[in-house]
């Protein structure tokens, strides 16, 4: 391992990429126990603290790919630099298999995902299956930089990550939360349609 490794890196198509982390900083909340954040995160709105900034309190993520700091005015954030090693070590994904097997092979109120998914070759034997390669593909796109912002409010931000199943490519959704934690909140999130 090289000095440079976590501050530069190549990608996949040959590009040099700048790997600046950072870790999301709104002083005074702890990142664990969940529920000891969580009244800290509502001890902090009672004295007028944005619930946004409370929610990515100690979330890490790449410069390039962030939410814009200040987040408002008088925003208390700071953004604190960390290593690709650490985000390496620490990141880890969850993900529910009853998402799997009670959402997409659920023909009830599932929009047509259980047809696609069997469209696909998968069947709800294949819920474990599903479920591994969506936390493996997932952990390794964000620890790469490979997600998309989507929504931010009170309970934090959202993520899209691709995901390539069989062939088939696809954003699935994450809620990112502190540490490099991501937990999937959508298996399916849309197809990816690539231009070329």
């Amino acid at each position: 391992m090289n000095i440079f490794e976590n501050l530069i890196k190549v990608d996949e198509s040959g590009n040099i990429v700048y790997n600046l982390w950072f870790e999301w900083d709104h002083f005074n909340i702890p990142n664990n126990p969940p529920i000891l954040r969580s009244v800290m995160r509502k001890l902090m709105a009672f004295f007028n603290h944005c619930l946004k900034c409370t929610a990515l309190d100690g979330c890490y993520l790449l410069e390039s790919k962030s939410p814009p700091q200040p987040l408002h005015e008088n925003c208390d954030c700071s953004k604190v630099r960390i290593s690709q090693t650490k985000v390496e070590n620490k990141a880890q994904t969850s993900c529910s298999i009853d998402k799997i097997s009670n959402y997409i092979f659920n023909s009830e109120n599932n929009k047509g995902k259980k047809d696609l998914f069997e469209s696909w070759g998968y069947s709800i034997a294949d819920s474990v299956e599903i479920q591994n390669e969506l936390k493996n593909q997932a952990l390794n796109n964000y620890i790469n930089g490979n997600y998309e912002l989507r929504n931010l409010d009170q309970y934090g931000l959202r993520l899209a990550i691709p995901v390539n199943l069989r062939g088939n490519k696809f954003y699935s959704g994450w809620m990112l939360e502190p540490e490099g934690k991501i937990r999937n909140i959508t298996p399916f999130g849309g197809q990816i349609n690539e231009r070329k």
